[in-house]
């Protein structure tokens, strides 16, 4: 896989500097609108449709990737799409122990799992939808 689809490469990069950057001094010499735009659930969401999509396109044919959103009773919801919700909340559409759902989170406790399944042979591979900016991603 080459260096630039790697899903493991940090999100921020700077010329010159190794390993993870210090995303506190970024942070400092960012401007408000700029630092505000970084912090928003648009660019959390952005950021995991890009790392979702580099992910499916190393996966062998008969596998996809699937997201869980993680509700904090336990309970999972497996994300069929995802968006933002104003500036800092997530909404997610999916399905709760097979029963449609939604489901919003504020992004600062919203956690999700990725994790890879097997293609069932009549069905056809399934895209997750993510929503920001008025723009759809499928991934």
């Amino acid at each position: 896989m080459s260096e630039n689809n790697n899903i493991r490469r940090p999100y921020l990069t700077l010329p010159g500097a190794t390993g993870m950057p210090d995303v506190h001094e970024i942070l400092s010499h960012m401007p408000d609108e700029q630092k505000h735009r970084f912090e928003s659930s648009g660019e959390f969401i952005r950021r995991l449709a890009i790392r979702v999509t580099k992910w499916r396109e190393g996966l062998p044919e008969d596998e996809e990737p699937a997201i869980f959103a993680l509700m904090s009773n336990g309970d999972a919801v497996e994300v069929q799409s995802l968006g933002e919700d104003g500036h800092s909340s997530v909404v997610v559409e999916g399905r709760l122990e097979g029963a449609p759902c939604m489901f919003i989170s504020h992004q600062s406790s919203f956690q999700v799992v990725c994790y890879t399944r097997k293609i069932e042979d009549e069905k056809p591979r399934r895209k997750i939808g993510f929503h920001v900016g008025g723009q759809e991603i499928e991934a």
